[in-house]
């Protein structure tokens, strides 16, 4: 598991490569509490790379998109591999977080929020 992490305007992007489990959980928890402590108001967690997730990577999002919207910010969703997506679908995550097909879709809706 990898993670790779770079700005675009005022968004802050998370690209995640491998397995979400509780093997690197731990890692993607800590990168994610980093990111958020150090005032990143926008963020999209990219999964394109993302071919598996458990319950335990499920659990972390969910506690940084409660953490985030604390702080008045955002979590998007970008890039969802179709078993990632299913299992989105399945567990109702895809009505709690906003999912976009891609990042750039994903800044555009950023900037749509901004204007409303």
């Amino acid at each position: 598991m990898q993670i790779s992490t770079k700005g675009k305007d005022d968004v802050y992007i998370i690209e995640i490569l491998g397995r979400m489990d509780s093997i690197s959980s731990k890692e993607i928890e800590a990168k994610l509490n980093d990111v958020i402590e150090h005032n990143k108001s926008k963020i999209i967690i990219d999964l394109a790379a993302v071919d598996y997730i458990s319950s335990v990577g499920l659990r972390v999002l969910l506690a940084a998109l409660k953490k985030q919207k604390e702080r008045d910010g955002s979590i998007r969703l970008a890039s969802l591999q179709p078993f990632v997506r299913d299992i989105f679908k399945m567990t109702g995550f895809d009505r709690i977080f906003s999912i976009s097909s891609d990042q750039e879709e994903a800044i555009d809706r950023f900037n749509d929020q901004v204007r409303i």
